[in-house]
């Protein structure tokens, strides 16, 4: 669709056709300047004032495909798909070789969520008109709303054989590879597509996302840094070398990324959020707090920047403050266990027990791959003496994480307390068969399993076999 700037020169145009629409007459207009008037309203979000146009240009010059395609499209863009499938379907009877027509079915078929269809009048087009190379992109699009990624990489490659350009070619192409966790595979394709394009500031970028979600946070850096070498306004390389500076515990130099990223645009709250968990990190809770503050006062329902708060305060030896700050992060987002992980031991360190307990067992429902939270819950319901029930919870932590040592030896524990003692000398043993260091390391955390005899016994020979 042609784009009009603001040159005057489909101003008098649209005042003629308006003025005439006022007098309620019928002027004479060439087709071409009714074309241009439709797409003008069209792209001044005026889509009334388009139809009628289109309607008075379809008693000009009746059955022209450009002003039936535009009413399909605006009727598709208004809910109306099946009217708009009856003019595109009627169009192809008539001109089976006009791209745009099945451009416009696939587009709407694309609206209604029938990927396989929106695909299939795209390589129409295509087949018309191979150098269309907006289709490969759209195409890319609809494999993977179907999840068909690798499919949806082979016509991403077709678009940037096209155009090396095409940033929203390459994000999408990134995507493909994140998505299906092909890291490796990704970072060889930037690799190599850099090697031709140097300068492309979304390659850098993407390399830099696939090199961070493999863990290669060294490179990733350097990857971010090539892409604001090329473009020094860039503001999402700017947020992602920051965000992965501070993964690798670089906080000074994450806090100078962030704050380089609000200079660019306007501050926001996730990333004053973030410069204040780096000061936190840093152990400068006091500047850690300025910056969660300054956070809520932008975004007062934005949960992190609260839980932030709360951690700051208790650091600083405030937890009974820190308490109201975490309550109002989890109220505001009660589906993290991080949070609920973070209430309950808050609770725990104010003598708050029952209150504990009800918070961790929260985590449990949300995270029962947490690992932790069971070790943390069993101890505590033992230490209230709720032996059986300590039991019988970590007990089903074996449901969700099979042979997994650490729980193995909680379960061992929890068993010494109850009496068990045979069945719990059979399920340290295990342990140790698939971990027998680990004993030796956490025994303060397993009083029981450490007075024992025989259980440090067994450990003792496990751990020398083992090196074996």
């Amino acid at each position: 669709m042609e784009e009009f700037h603001l040159d005057g020169s489909i101003f008098p145009m649209v005042s003629r056709f308006e003025e005439m629409l006022k007098r309620n007459e019928a002027y004479y207009f060439e087709r071409q300047d009714l074309e241009d008037i439709v797409d003008y309203y069209i792209q001044e979000n005026a889509p009334q004032k388009a139809m009628k146009a289109i309607r008075f240009a379809d008693s000009q010059y009746p059955d022209t495909s450009f002003f039936t395609l535009r009413k399909a499209q605006l009727w598709a863009s208004n809910g109306k798909h099946q009217e708009a499938l009856d003019a595109v379907s009627h169009l192809i009877l008539f001109e089976p070789g006009n791209p745009d027509v099945h451009i416009t079915r696939g587009s709407i078929f694309s609206m209604l969520g029938r990927p396989a269809d929106a695909i299939e009048c795209f390589k129409d087009a295509l087949r018309i008109d191979r150098k269309l190379e907006d289709l490969y992109l759209f195409i890319a699009f609809e494999f993977q709303n179907m999840s068909k990624y690798a499919q949806a990489a082979r016509y991403l490659r077709r678009a940037l054989e096209f155009s090396p350009d095409n940033e929203a070619a390459l994000f999408e192409m990134a995507l493909c590879f994140e998505v299906t966790c092909k890291f490796n595979a990704g970072i060889r394709f930037f690799n190599n597509f850099l090697d031709q394009h140097p300068y492309s500031r979304v390659a850098w970028y993407a390399l830099g996302q696939l090199y961070a979600k493999n863990s290669q946070f060294k490179l990733a850096v350097e990857a971010f840094e090539y892409s604001i070498t090329v473009d020094e306004k860039f503001g999402a390389a700017w947020f992602s070398l920051a965000n992965v500076l501070s993964a690798s515990e670089r906080f000074a130099e994450a806090i100078e990324a962030y704050k380089q990223c609000i200079q660019l645009d306007e501050p926001d709250a996730n990333t004053l959020m973030f410069i204040g968990e780096c000061y936190e990190n840093s152990e400068n809770y006091t500047t850690a707090l300025e910056y969660y503050e300054q956070a809520i006062k932008l975004d007062p329902e934005l949960a992190d920047a609260w839980i932030g708060k709360g951690v700051a305060y208790d650091a600083q030896g405030k937890t009974y403050e820190a308490l109201s700050f975490i309550k109002v992060g989890v109220n505001l987002d009660p589906s993290r266990g991080t949070f609920w992980f973070i209430l309950g031991d808050l609770q725990l360190k104010l003598g708050k027990f029952e209150e504990a307990e009800e918070a961790y067992k929260k985590v449990l429902e949300i995270e029962p791959e947490n690992i932790e939270i069971w070790v943390f819950l069993t101890n505590l319901l033992a230490e209230r003496g709720k032996k059986q029930e300590a039991l019988e919870t970590i007990a089903l932590s074996l449901k969700y994480h099979l042979a997994e040592p650490r729980l193995m030896l909680q379960h061992a524990e929890m068993m010494l307390l109850n009496g068990v003692e045979k069945e719990a000398l059979v399920t340290a043993q295990m342990a140790f068969t698939l971990d027998g260091e680990l004993f030796k390391n956490i025994s303060d955390e397993l009083p029981a399993l450490s007075a024992n005899d025989e259980i440090r016994q067994l450990n003792t020979w496990y751990g020398k076999n083992n090196k074996l």
